[in-house]
């Protein structure tokens, strides 16, 4: 027996690079704005997000945001959101630790296809709890926001440069809990900054709100300069 080993490299990378450009071209063609949020299991997306989503509704309608989760299995975060009263879908990747294109043009083509973005403004991604392979897969996102927790030690951007790399904006979240686990947020800012000096660095508190609020305007400063 012949057995085939296949290798996700830099051919595959490229590929999904092209698909996520069309995604990008798409959202731009409605003019949508497309958020993606990306970090490990526990790391608070979900938390956070359920901060942003009332301060985005000072803005929008709810109908005009559109709320996708990703997850291996269960819709336990996006019922969360649905609590919020904005669209919701969740995709369940089956074992997939991230989620690639296809799923997201499977998904407006389920809702409609290119009709349902002339109903939407903001478009929010979570994706699989995981700090390496979403990150080597964009959805076509105008920011990518890196979250991580102070809970999961002080030393995650140096094991994770390359997802520290290519983030656009990076919470440092749990930031209450900082003290109590011990951990240095002075020591997890500077190397985040080394790594990527580009990206803005919010501390925040999805329990507390803290920063949240600054997290949305860094957001909508992204997007102008983005569109410039």
């Amino acid at each position: 027996m012949v057995k085939t080993v296949v290798f996700v490299g830099k051919d595959v990378i490229e590929e999904n690079a092209k698909l996520a450009q069309r995604l990008r071209e798409l959202y731009d063609k409605y003019g949508v704005i497309v958020y993606e949020f990306l970090g490990g299991p526990g790391s608070g997306k979900t938390s956070l997000i359920e901060r942003l989503v009332p301060i985005m509704l000072r803005e929008y309608r709810p109908e005009r945001i559109l709320y996708i989760g990703g997850d291996v299995a269960t819709t336990l975060d996006t019922e969360r959101i649905a609590k919020l009263g904005i669209r919701t879908v969740q995709i369940n990747t089956g074992g997939t630790c991230h989620l690639e294109v296809p799923h997201i043009e499977a998904t407006l083509k389920q809702l409609g296809g290119e009709e349902i973005l002339r109903d939407l403004d903001v478009i929010i991604i979570e994706n699989v709890g995981n700090l390496i392979c979403p990150f080597n897969f964009p959805l076509g996102a105008h920011a990518r926001i890196m979250v991580v927790s102070v809970a999961e030690g002080k030393d995650k951007f140096i094991k994770h440069p390359v997802s520290t790399k290519v983030s656009d904006i990076i919470v440092i979240n749990k930031i209450d809990l900082a003290k109590a686990v011990g951990v240095n947020v002075d020591y997890m800012i500077k190397t985040a900054k080394e790594i990527n000096p580009r990206a803005p660095i919010i501390l925040a508190s999805a329990k507390t709100g803290e920063g949240v609020e600054k997290l949305y305007q860094v957001m909508k400063e992204h997007i102008k300069r983005e569109r410039t």
